[in-house]
């Protein structure tokens, strides 16, 4: 009997020892103490809800692999926890693993196929990775069931990137049946606004973004693209009075200041557009709008020498090199010649050299070649030979052949224009021969009579 009580004891004891043991793992999780929780766990046998404690606090401490580790363990040992798989999902997410990421969302999915967070989470990943039409389809079957504003969005968002522009009226629906259902939605009018800006459909991007501003005047996404469509629809006066609600609201975005400046460069207000556009060349040393009209407001005031700088600047972006050009030609003449379009190769090839390879003399035998052999256009041909002959520098004139070890010969310039001069001449002995047959005669080469 006294054994059976020292048994009791201490079986209330380790019981008691377990449960401090626990509580002070759950204190730090709560605590976000996470390197005790590794400390204390390390101390203790591991079971499945003590990895997931572990997984958890690797994660919170950006040990974002090891973590993953974890989860996948604990995933192996139990195909049925759901919890373990959507924090693999999120590790894999942080780590660019996308694919393994959606394949866990699918697992946790199948396990809770009514679970919403999932669903959307799922849906997003889809879109990060852009997969449109599978997230238009999943978004497509989580809106029969619920009609919320977030879900609508991902829907309309999906379907933007699924259609083209021959579509875009479903587009444009998407987003008009959030607005019907959710008045104060803010993103979906700006959205709606942007469509119908790149459309050139100012007036109803006006009409959009007014019906919100009289909800809620404020917010700055929705009035940004309120002021584009009055400056782009050329109401300078009704942008300005737009973009100087959002400059006193310290919006110093590039869509703001460029804009802006526009519409007061538009008024022959110079000054303050020039400011404006000065702004918005920080954000964009590079873009060409802005120094045409920077440097056209300088013009107009003090700062004369510093437009002429800008348009300049302008005009060296704008004028791409010759050896862009002169690659760009290289690509479309390949492709001309692998779609069978010779006639366009050798234009292409001749475009090249006469405006940006003018040393690469090369290209008229190319041409040449192209013309005798796949176009059988014969006097092209001798013409563009005789052009690469002239190219010839006259040091390399009569120089032997060069060959390797084995007596094959090397093509090099010089043996290009060896093998120019000869075909040249046989190209002509045939047009001889073949006028003699025809009965022609060469008077250069009959004798006269005496």
């Amino acid at each position: 009997m006294r054994n059976f009580f020292i048994f009791l004891c201490f079986c209330a004891c380790y019981t008691l020892l377990k449960a401090q043991n626990a509580n002070a793992i759950q204190e730090a999780m709560a605590d976000y103490d996470y390197e005790t929780v590794l400390s204390l766990i390390e101390q203790k046998t591991p079971t499945l809800p003590l990895l997931y404690q572990k997984g958890k606090a690797l994660k919170g401490l950006g040990r974002t692999s090891e973590a993953l580790e974890v989860f996948r363990d604990i995933c192996r040992q139990d195909s049925l926890n759901s919890r373990a798989y959507i924090e693999a999902a999120e590790c894999c997410k942080s780590l660019a693993k996308y694919n393994e990421a959606l394949a866990c969302y699918q697992n946790a999915i199948g396990l809770n196929p009514e679970n919403k967070y999932l669903r959307l989470q799922y849906i997003n990943m889809l879109m990060g990775m852009k997969r449109y039409s599978e997230s238009l389809k999943e978004s497509n079957l989580l809106a029969e069931k619920d009609s919320t504003a977030y879900v609508l969005h991902l829907r309309a968002e999906s379907m933007g990137q699924v259609y083209d522009n021959t579509e875009i009226m479903r587009v444009i629906d998407a987003y008009l049946d959030i607005q019907k259902r959710y008045p104060d939605d803010y993103l979906s009018a700006a959205k709606l606004g942007n469509i119908y800006v790149a459309g050139h459909q100012y007036e109803d991007a006006i009409d959009i973004t007014e019906k919100f501003r009289s909800i809620d005047s404020t917010n700055i996404l929705v009035n940004r693209v309120n002021a584009q469509a009055y400056c782009l629809n050329r109401d300078y006066p009704k942008a300005i009075e737009r973009y100087e609600q959002l400059l006193q609201e310290k919006d110093s975005s590039f869509q703001t200041c460029f804009y802006a400046g526009i519409s007061y460069y538009a008024l022959e207000n110079f000054y303050p557009a020039h400011d404006l556009l000065e702004r918005a060349l920080k954000d964009d040393r590079s873009n060409v709008n802005v120094l045409y009209y920077l440097g056209r407001a300088c013009s107009k005031t003090s700062w004369k020498k510093e437009g002429v700088a800008y348009l300049e600047t302008a005009i060296n972006l704008s004028m791409t090199s010759d050896s862009v050009m002169s690659r760009l030609y290289v690509g479309l003449a390949d492709c001309y010649k692998m779609a069978l379009q010779y006639a366009n190769q050798a234009n292409a090839l001749l475009t090249q050299y006469e405006k940006y390879d003018r040393q690469k003399h090369r290209l008229l035998y190319d041409v040449a070649f192209i013309y005798y052999y796949y176009l059988k256009n014969i006097p092209k041909a001798e013409h563009y030979l005789t052009a690469y002959l002239k190219t010839r520098p006259k040091d390399s004139k009569g120089k032997a052949q060069e060959v390797d070890a084995d007596g094959v010969p090397i093509i090099g310039e010089d043996n290009r224009y060896n093998a120019a001069e000869n075909w040249l001449k046989d190209i002509r002995e045939k047009r001889k021969k073949e006028d003699f047959f025809k009965g022609k005669v060469d008077t250069a080469s009959v004798a006269p009579i005496k």
